[in-house]
């Protein structure tokens, strides 16, 4: 895939699956053994997360400032604005809105996302009051 269908498929996965909670297109756009590198979860994990995060932000958005890609990997650079609402992983929603600047690199391989190294998603957390494992 060249650098810009990367790019296409990190716009994808960040607007369509995170932003909007559309776990059904993880299979399309996550290898099978994709890895967050913040938490070591996969798959499974994302699908569930994904959907949690959704109803516990309706209004998540995601203000994508950059995407920077060469060869098989890409950088993200992007604003996450919201306002926690429900619970999410047992957590009281604290009715706060946030915006949260991140920053995600990518890998791919044949096409899909095998690999992403968030530094945002655990600020976002702390925002929300909720704890996530941390990978060894």
């Amino acid at each position: 895939m060249s650098p810009e269908e990367n790019k296409t498929i990190v716009r994808r996965f960040i607007t369509e699956v995170l932003e909007q909670g559309n776990v059904s297109l993880i299979d399309q756009l996550c290898a099978l053994n994709y890895v967050n590198r913040l938490t070591g979860q996969g798959v499974y994990s994302l699908k569930q997360l994904g959907g949690m995060m959704k109803m516990a932000i309706p209004d998540l958005h995601f203000k994508i400032e950059n995407l920077v890609a060469e060869s098989d990997q890409v950088v993200a650079r992007f604003t996450i604005t919201g306002t926690n609402t429900g619970s999410i992983m047992r957590s009281k929603p604290s009715g706060k809105a946030f915006s949260v600047r991140g920053l995600t690199y990518y890998h791919l391989s044949n096409g899909k996302i095998v690999e992403d190294d968030p530094i945002s998603n655990q600020d976002i957390m702390q925002v929300l009051g909720v704890t996530l494992p941390v990978a060894a």
